[in-house]
Parts: structure tokens; sequence; C-alpha cells
């Protein structure tokens, strides 16, 4: 199995991945003697560039969904001054309407 296979399947805990702990990772692959060597700094560079890739990949749907959230509460923000207005409106139009009946009644 390849170098980069072995590294993406450990992808998904890739993404925390310290120099220190990839340094780690590939030194027991060596010693398992599924990577040589000689390509311990090339394995350990591809396993840090992998949870790089994996870290910003994670960051841009955290980001998408961060801002679909921030759409919607602007949106219920929207809608809740909405609902004051209307309500004030509401009560604007009751008190209009009073006053207007109340001027009937001494009209009659």
């Amino acid at each position: 199995m390849s170098v980069l296979k072995k590294v993406m399947l450990l992808g998904i805990g890739a993404a925390t991945v310290t120099r220190e702990k990839a340094e780690e990772l590939v030194e027991d692959l060596v010693k398992r003697g599924e990577v040589a060597a000689g390509d311990k700094a090339k394995a350990i560079d591809e396993l840090q560039h992998k949870a790089e890739a994996a870290t910003a990949e994670i960051k841009k749907l955290v980001d998408e969904r961060l801002d679909a959230v921030s759409k919607k509460l602007h949106w219920l923000d929207d809608m809740r001054k909405l609902e004051g207005r209307v309500e004030a409106l509401s009560a604007r139009v009751d008190q209009l309407e009073k006053a207007l009946k109340a001027k009937e009644g001494q009209g009659n």
C-alpha cells in the first residue's frame, strides 16, 4: 500500500495532527516496515499537507453553516421587527377608530 494511501486512511483524524504527532505516526510506519526510512520526511510532509487540507475543508464547511445560520437569524430579527411594526400600526388603527367613533357620537 502506498504512503499516500496510508496517509489518506489516517484522514479522519488528520485534521488535528501536529508535526510531532505526524512524526510519531510515520516513525511507527517505518518501524512496521510500511514506509522506508528514506521516505520518512516525505511521509511526514504528506501527512501534514493532508491534515492542512482536511482542516481547510472543515473550516470551509463550518463557515458555510455559520453563514446559513446567520442569514436565518437575520431573517428572524427582520420578522420580529415587522411583527412589532404591525402591532404598533394595529394599535394606532384602533386608536383612530375609537377617536372617529367618539367624534361621530358627538355629532349626533
